[in-house]
């Protein structure tokens, strides 16, 4: 696995909030406004570092890693959408944070949401990344998350190495696309070297899988109805996305008197792993001043 020259200006915290331990990714000054990046399921804050990075000269930035995923805890209770809407909400009460602007990708975006409800009033700006908003989406049936959740349980969690194992992920179709640096930052946050040299992934293939069976238990629509504040949801474009006419789509316009939906034409589901840039110029002109 190629080496990253790069020297990040960033350190590694823990916050003991909701019954666990969360860790976390920080960049910026302390006094900046905060920013929270909320990472999708089964993978770790690292590879938000492009884009972290990007924002630290204005913002605080903080990268946490989802409940069994990086070096986060494990939960003694199991996993569900609802339990990582209250992790948001309490490490926000608990680091007493004012006004966070957040960053949600995927299941971060509904984790995001959740906690908006718990905490009204509380947040900033929000943006969502590929974040499914609706339970009725016509292009992503129940059954193929249960696929999706039965091919997770059947991944590999030990490889002989880091390096076997960037050499055997980079061509998989969800992979192939990833600009290096996002790769090489999953690739090393998202694993723990054994004493022999092997990789484990920090995030077990269980616990991944579980996420995608709870999907189509959460009832989104609830916790959309008036939902404060202005959100802005990025969509990729591939077979299968959502598109802005898509009933779910319309729903969330309908619900969210602050959203703004922008189509940003191309990428995959891993839209800020392919193109950073680009999602970091969306985040900023989102934010504003």
């Amino acid at each position: 696995m190629p080496n990253t020259a790069r020297t990040d200006d960033w350190t590694s915290n823990f916050v003991s909030a909701n019954g666990i331990r969360h860790h976390y990714l920080e960049w910026g000054e302390p006094s900046n406004p905060p920013v929270l990046m909320l990472h999708a399921t089964g993978l770790c804050a690292w590879p938000w570092k492009p884009i972290a990075r990007g924002l630290a000269e204005r913002y605080r930035v903080l990268a946490f890693d989802q409940r069994g995923h990086g070096d986060t805890d494990r939960s003694d209770k199991g996993y569900r959408f609802e339990y990582a809407g209250e992790d948001v909400a309490a490490i926000v009460e608990a680091m007493d944070l004012e006004s966070p602007l957040v960053i949600g990708h995927s299941s971060g975006g509904l984790a995001a949401i959740i906690a908006s409800r718990l905490l009204p009033g509380r947040f900033g700006r929000v943006v969502l990344v590929e974040t499914r908003v609706s339970n009725d989406v016509a292009n992503v049936p129940s059954q193929d998350l249960s696929r999706r959740a039965d091919r997770t349980r059947m991944k590999r969690s030990v490889w002989e190495s880091r390096e076997a194992m960037f050499d055997a992920y980079r061509t998989r179709a969800a992979f192939k696309d990833w600009e290096d640096e996002p790769y090489r930052q999953f690739i090393e946050g998202g694993t723990r070297l054994l004493s022999d040299g092997r990789a484990e992934l920090k995030c077990h293939p269980e616990t991944e899988a579980t996420f995608y069976g709870m999907r189509d238990d959460l009832q989104v629509t609830k916790y959309l109805k008036e939902l404060p504040g202005d959100w802005l949801l990025l969509l990729a474009d591939y077979p299968g996305s959502q598109r802005p006419k898509d009933p779910g789509i319309e729903q969330f316009r309908r619900l969210v008197p602050g959203s703004v939906v922008k189509p940003m034409g191309k990428g995959s589901h891993f839209l800020p792993m392919e193109y950073p840039s680009d999602v970091l110029n969306a985040i900023i002109d989102w934010f504003g001043d």
